[in-house]
C-alpha cells in the first residue's frame, strides 16, 4: 500500500521525492508524472538526484536533454506544453535520421538476442532503415512493431524487478517528459543491471525522427517540430 500524501506534501514534490529516496515514505509513482518537466527553468535541480546510485550519469543525460530543450515547454506567458516535443532548432536531415534509426534497429536486434526470443531476433536481423516522405506511413499487415514492443518491453520489466521505490517514481517522471518509454530508458540507463545503448534513439527523437518497423524495413519519417 502506498502512503497518502497530505495537501502540504502535494504542494512540495521536492520534499516528497526526498522522502522516497530516503525510504521514509512510499508514494504512488503517478504523483511524479510531470515532476521533471516542472524543473525545466530551475538551476538547482541536480541536487535532487545527487544521492542516487550512479546519479552522475543520470544527471549528465538529463542536463544535456534539458539544455537542448530550454524554453521548449513555454507557449506563452500563460500557457505551457505538458510534454517535450522535438524543436525546430534541433532538426536533423533525412540522411542523419536514417543512420540513427538503423543504429537503434541494430540495438533492438541485440536486445532480442539477449532476451532469448529467436523469432524476434530473426525478424530484426536484416532490418534496413529507409526514408519515406509519407508522414502517415505505417507498416504492412505484419506485427513486427508490436512484437518488438512486447518482447523488449517485457525484457526491461524483468530488469526493473526488486528496484527501490524511487526507481518506479523516477521512471514515471522520465516517461512523463515526452510520453516515451525509449527516452525514459535512455535517461535511466545507469540504473539498470541490463546493459544497453539508447543513445542513437535519443538523438533520433531530439532530431525530430519517428519510425515504424516493417518486416525487412524500418520506415523513417520526420515529425512536426515546434
Amino acid at each position: 500500500m502506498y502512503d497518502v500524501p497530505t495537501q502540504t506534501e502535494l504542494q512540495d514534490r521536492d520534499r516528497m521525492w526526498g522522502d522516497v529516496v530516503a525510504g521514509r515514505r512510499s508514494f504512488d509513482p503517478s504523483h511524479f508524472l510531470g515532476f521533471i518537466n516542472d524543473l525545466m527553468e530551475r538551476d538547482d535541480w541536480q541536487g535532487l538526484f545527487a544521492d542516487l546510485p550512479n546519479g552522475p550519469g543520470f544527471i549528465a543525460r538529463l542536463a544535456d536533454f534539458l539544455a537542448r530543450h530550454r524554453g521548449g515547454l513555454i507557449v506563452s506567458d500563460t500557457t505551457r506544453r505538458l510534454y517535450f516535443h522535438p524543436l525546430k532548432r534541433n532538426a536533423l536531415d533525412a540522411e542523419r535520421l536514417v543512420r540513427l534509426a538503423q543504429q537503434h534497429a541494430n540495438e533492438l536486434h541485440r536486445l532480442a538476442i539477449a532476451a532469448g526470443d529467436d523469432e524476434l531476433r530473426e525478424r530484426l536481423a536484416n532490418v534496413t532503415a529507409v526514408w519515406t516522405d509519407d508522414k502517415e506511413a505505417r507498416p504492412s499487415s505484419n506485427d513486427l512493431d508490436v512484437h518488438a514492443y512486447d518482447v523488449i518491453g517485457d525484457f526491461f520489466l524483468l530488469h526493473e524487478e526488486d528496484q527501490p521505490q524511487w526507481f518506479d517514481c523516477l521512471k514515471e517522471a522520465c516517461y512523463g517528459m515526452a510520453a516515451d518509454y525509449n527516452l525514459q530508458r535512455y535517461l535511466m540507463a545507469d540504473f539498470y543491471s541490463l546493459r544497453f545503448d539508447y543513445g542513437a534513439y535519443c538523438e533520433f527523437w531530439v532530431g525530430g525522427g519517428s519510425y515504424a518497423l516493417d518486416d525487412g524495413r524500418c520506415l523513417v519519417m520526420s515529425v512536426e517540430r515546434v
